[in-house]
């Protein structure tokens, strides 16, 4: 599948409208009955968790994920749900998402999308910032020549 594949696939998708929304996806194929917190997904797949929030809200209201509810705790069981023929778009996606490449493509298509319906690029680039793209603590401790520990060779 190549670029263009994604775009078509987009067309017929409709639902996803941020690279979290396909990020999300992918784990939840993944991995498909996850009990954790949004604050691990956040943690885990790189983004704020607000977005995180939006973005299972919208996989939630597509029926593609089901979420328990438990007041006593703060995890969720999150169940990944395929299998509607609405959903044919599923596989194809995750097959195009499994690679960096297709993932790429799927996300550079979304930011084109999104840049369009905005009022530019800087508005849609502060709403696809990932809480990764800024080097961790210890990634600029290690760049700084400080050590952790770890024995090296």
């Amino acid at each position: 599948m190549n670029r263009e594949d994604g775009r078509q696939l987009l067309d017929r998708i409709g639902v996803l409208k941020h690279a979290c929304d396909v990020d999300l996806l992918v784990f939840f194929a993944r991995h498909p009955r996850s009990l954790l917190t949004s604050e691990q997904l956040a943690a885990w797949l790189g983004y704020e968790l607000k977005q995180i929030a939006a973005s299972l809200e919208m996989l939630l209201d597509a029926g593609l994920l089901t979420r328990t509810q438990n007041p006593t705790h703060a995890a969720r069981m999150f169940i990944f749900v395929v299998g509607d023929s609405s959903d044919d778009w599923v596989p194809p996606l995750l097959k195009l998402a499994s690679t960096r490449a297709g993932r790429l493509a799927v996300k550079e298509e979304l930011s084109r999308r999104a840049s369009k319906d905005t009022d530019g690029p800087v508005g849609h680039a502060a709403r696809q910032t990932r809480a990764t793209d800024s080097p961790s603590p210890v990634r600029r401790a290690t760049a700084a020549g400080r050590d952790f520990g770890n024995k090296v060779g």
